[in-house]
């Protein structure tokens, strides 16, 4: 039990991210490139990944709409589907229009529906619009040539006439929850999450068997951080369509996400099955099986991940798997690959931890204090700094660096943990007890910090403090989960 504590204090500097808006625009292009080559299933992977770190990414929720699976052949996103089987976005062929007279194509909505469907999928949004008004002004109740003008202004960012034209889609079809779904997103996008929710819930209502309304209800509590709550969506899903790989890895993440790390392996290796070469996926394993101790196979995942998509986001992971591993010399090449690109002060600090295993102390202290240059707020940056002059019995900089550790105001939750760490290696246990507990009071809902408290009282063989914890965590966290199963199957 006491590794597992230790490790899941070590989990916080494995997935936390260098910084946030980098990171998003990386995956973001990453998507952008899979879906440029006709893998829609690998862009949907990355663009879930934006959301988990940013719910509100405007670029990202677009193009997550123009993927998604909609209720009827002429729905504009039933034809963006298409894409993924095409090598590119310029082989796709126009649509074979059947020869007709002038008159019955002057009277024909479906015609003009999907005249706007094509323009639509060549991103001509303008004149999917106008071809789109013209179905609609035949017919007026053609619900499915009102929800595709809804997303044309949508994709042109006008979201009061892409609600307008959503609602009216809903208002004609009773049966059809695809413009609730839409509304649903766009209400996301606006950050308004009741409305998010409510309209979810209407397209169950309209329609209890779809399996993406599902998932995206499991995307709902996702965005919220209630992992707990989106696992029995995304079984739902999966029990609905075993053949629709989203949720697969939406499920191995709330499973990661919720500490359930030998579900989140089978989860993971059942979606590869649907998806071999999903670099994400691997990378996913390479998190799971880190935490569980087991750095050989997860550095022969995390590898497999860089063997088929070669970004520098994997080989940090390689570098922090591979320090934590002993592997010191191997982490710190990797890392020194990485720095021309990611100038962070997370690598500089893993690099002068590196050196600092390795007993090569001036350039220890000399990239941990790059790190400091780039964040001045982070304790763990001046006690490992300590630790090199402690080394070379600088004892006068060793006190220096300190104090001023343990003079840092914590913000982020990781401050209030690095500073537990730091008080306990020093000896002082109660004010390492206190700063989870000031950290708990402070970010209440912020799991790691019951987790770092947790792994404390472990380590202080406190057993009413480790229940109580424990309790907690059960209570505030994994209360709320439905036990669903289903069965692999493709």
């Amino acid at each position: 039990m006491k590794r597992l504590g230790i490790l899941l204090i070590l989990l916080v500097s494995l997935i936390a991210p260098c910084c946030a808006n980098e990171l998003v625009d990386d995956y973001f292009d990453i998507a952008q490139n899979y879906l440029e080559v006709g893998d829609t299933t690998r862009a949907l992977e990355y663009i879930d990944y934006v959301l988990m770190i940013n719910p509100r990414c405007t670029k990202a929720l677009q193009l997550k709409t123009r993927l998604l699976p909609q209720e009827s052949n002429d729905d504009l996103s039933r034809a963006a589907m298409t894409i993924s089987k095409q090598k590119n976005l310029s082989d796709l062929a126009i649509l074979d229009i059947p020869k007709t007279d002038k008159l019955k194509i002057e009277n024909n909505s479906d015609y003009y529906n999907k005249q706007g469907k094509q323009f639509y999928i060549n991103e001509e949004y303008d004149s999917a619009i106008q071809s789109f008004f013209r179905a609609v002004s035949v017919d007026n109740k053609n619900y499915i040539a009102y929800n595709n003008l809804g997303m044309a202004y949508w994709m042109k960012n006008n979201l009061y006439s892409a609600e307008k034209y959503f609602k009216k889609a809903a208002s004609i079809s009773k049966t059809y929850p695809q413009p609730y779904i839409n509304l649903a997103l766009l209400y996301k996008q606006r950050g308004d999450l009741d409305k998010q929710y409510s309209y979810l819930k209407k397209a169950l209502d309209v329609n209890p068997t779809n399996y993406w309304t599902y998932y995206l209800l499991g995307d709902y509590y996702t965005s919220i951080d209630d992992y707990p709550a989106s696992i029995p969506y995304y079984v739902d899903a999966i029990n609905l369509n075993s053949n629709f790989a989203p949720p697969y890895l939406a499920l191995a993440i709330a499973d990661f996400k919720t500490d359930k790390y030998e579900q989140s392996i089978t989860t993971l290796k059942n979606y590869i099955e649907f998806n071999p070469n999903s670099d994400f996926a691997y990378s996913m394993l390479a998190k799971n099986y880190y935490i569980l101790g087991d750095y050989l196979t997860a550095k022969k995942y995390i590898k497999t991940a860089i063997r088929l998509n070669p970004t520098n986001i994997y080989r940090l992971e390689l570098a922090k798997i591979e320090y934590n591993a002993g592997q010191y010399s191997n982490a710190l090449l990797n890392l020194q690959i990485i720095e021309p690109e990611y100038q962070y002060p997370e690598i500089y600090n893993y690099i002068g931890l590196c050196n600092l295993a390795l007993r090569r102390y001036e350039l220890a202290i000399i990239n941990f204090n790059k790190a400091i240059v780039l964040d001045n707020k982070r304790a763990i940056y001046y006690y490992n700094l300590a630790q090199c002059y402690k080394q070379i019995d600088d004892k006068n900089n060793y006190v220096k660096y300190m104090n001023t550790a343990l003079q840092v105001t914590p913000v982020l939750y990781q401050d209030y943990i690095d500073l537990s760490c730091i008080y306990y290696n020093t000896g002082k246990v109660n004010l390492a007890v206190k700063m989870l507990q000031d950290g708990i009071q402070a970010i209440p809902n912020n799991k790691p910090l019951y987790l770092a408290l947790l792994n404390l009282y472990d380590r202080l063989d406190d057993q009413a403090g480790y229940n109580y914890i424990k309790s907690e965590i059960e209570s505030r966290f994994n209360s709320d989960e439905k036990k669903k199963t289903f069965k692999f199957t493709k």
